[in-house]
């Protein structure tokens, strides 16, 4: 199973494993981490790599185990619009498949034709439609795994009683590969939508984007994205007057969408604020860009935070005045719906370290001003031992270190990249 492939694709904060392994098989997988608890080897599982620069680096980087070529779907049921598939094949292919029957699985991830159906889960990652349509937690129904011992368990879907008690499809999400190793996940699906329309609204200030915002969302419509950014995806250089753009999208049927488009600009009313609607040829191209902005492209620093959407302004205002009093700019993209933001110093330019983990800190303290959470996602490895790249622990901690000490109890999987060290 060990093949001369190249190690550095998958290089942790500079650190390469000592050995490389590609199972084709759940049986194969449960093999290989028999043998790496008998040896006392760590196991970090990989897919597609997008996720590696995330988390603290790991104490030991003995056994990179690769799931790409778990990469089947195992069922797929159409008119019970469930499908089931294994963790290594990609967000990009899945959804190939499901849309030869009009369907779609209502999450879309950074870069999708590299983020593995695993990768989805383990880091619980979500795009511009999760305002619609919610998390992977809403639709995973099924998942089978390998526990660090060896052993292959499974939960929900056809299966009547999740092992040891736990509701294991759930306890899977957002686990960063600590507690096993997802080998397949079935997941309910919907009808992909007749129709889509974007509209956009340029705005001087975040304080007046957030404001109409609210406003939306306190009424009966139903938009399927709000993101708010300080981007220029438009090609408007220059344009200081309007520094910050909101796109609004609306799906689903034609009638529907028309009602919608209009009561919207009721909403808006005839202020200053011009509303324009994205040509349908460059509709693609904007959706990627949001998208993918939390992963694509060089930065220097990537950041995430999670607050109220009422604190949404005040946070974009505190962190582009922090950047800007440090000689350098940030880059924002927000979830304006559900108060996520995504955060980066866009390119390779050198930042002094101590002006750059000074806006870090900044950045901690102010979430937790806010009472949100903030992750730093990728920072020069060099640093990550002066930087709590998780943030502050939450009151749940206890609870995830029993976990872990339960499933895992030698401490194998991916040690001490999570919350905490475990």
């Amino acid at each position: 199973m060990s093949e001369a492939e190249d190690h550095k694709q998958f290089t942790i904060d500079g650190r390469e494993p000592r050995q490389v392994v590609f199972p084709e098989s759940a049986e194969q997988v449960a093999a290989v981490l028999r043998s790496a608890t008998e040896k006392q080897f760590s196991v970090i599982p990989v897919g597609g790599g997008t996720l590696l620069r995330i988390g603290n680096p790991p104490r030991r980087y003995d056994l990179a185990l690769s799931l790409q070529r778990l990469n089947q779907v195992m069922d797929y049921q159409p008119t019970d619009m469930t499908v089931t598939v294994e963790a290594g094949m990609t967000v990009a292919r899945l959804q190939a498949v499901l849309s030869a029957n009009g369907q779609w699985l209502p999450i879309d991830p950074p870069l999708p034709d590299r983020t593995t159906i695993g990768g989805l889960i383990a880091a619980n990652l979500s795009g511009p439609s999760r305002l619609s349509q919610g998390t992977i937690r809403d639709f995973l129904i099924g998942l089978k795994a390998v526990q660090a011992n060896g052993t292959v368990v499974k939960g929900g879907g056809r299966v009547v009683k999740n092992v040891a008690g736990y509701d294991l499809p759930k306890l899977y999400c957002g686990s960063f590969g600590t507690l096993g190793v997802i080998v397949e996940a079935t997941f309910k699906v919907r009808p992909r939508p007749e129709v889509q329309t974007i509209l956009w609204l340029p705005f001087p200030s975040p304080e007046k984007a957030m404001g109409v915002v609210l406003r939306l969302l306190g009424t009966e419509l139903q938009p399927s994205f709000l993101e708010l950014t300080n981007v220029d995806f438009l090609g408007e250089k220059g344009n200081t007057l309007s520094p910050y753009w909101l796109f609004v999208g609306f799906a689903g049927i034609a009638e529907e969408i028309s009602y919608q488009d209009t009561r919207f600009r009721e909403l808006v009313g005839d202020s200053e604020i011009e509303i324009q609607e994205w040509k349908q040829e460059g509709a693609q191209a904007l959706l990627i860009g949001l998208r993918d902005f939390p992963a694509a492209g060089e930065a220097t620093l990537r950041y995430r935070a999670s607050v109220l959407p009422t604190q949404v302004a005040v946070f974009c205002n505190t962190v582009e005045e922090e950047a800007k009093a440090r000689g350098f700019s940030t880059q924002l993209l927000v979830r304006a719906g559900n108060g996520i933001i995504y955060g980066r110093l866009p390119g390779s330019k050198i930042v002094a370290q101590e002006r750059l983990l000074s806006f870090v800190d900044r950045f901690q303290i102010l979430v937790k001003e806010l009472d949100g959470y903030g992750v730093i996602e990728a920072i020069d490895p060099a640093l990550k031992d002066r930087v709590n790249v998780w943030g502050h622990i939450a009151g749940a901690f206890p609870l995830m270190k029993r976990l872990k000490e339960t499933l895992d109890p030698q401490g194998i999987l991916s040690p001490g990249r999570f919350i905490g060290g475990i």
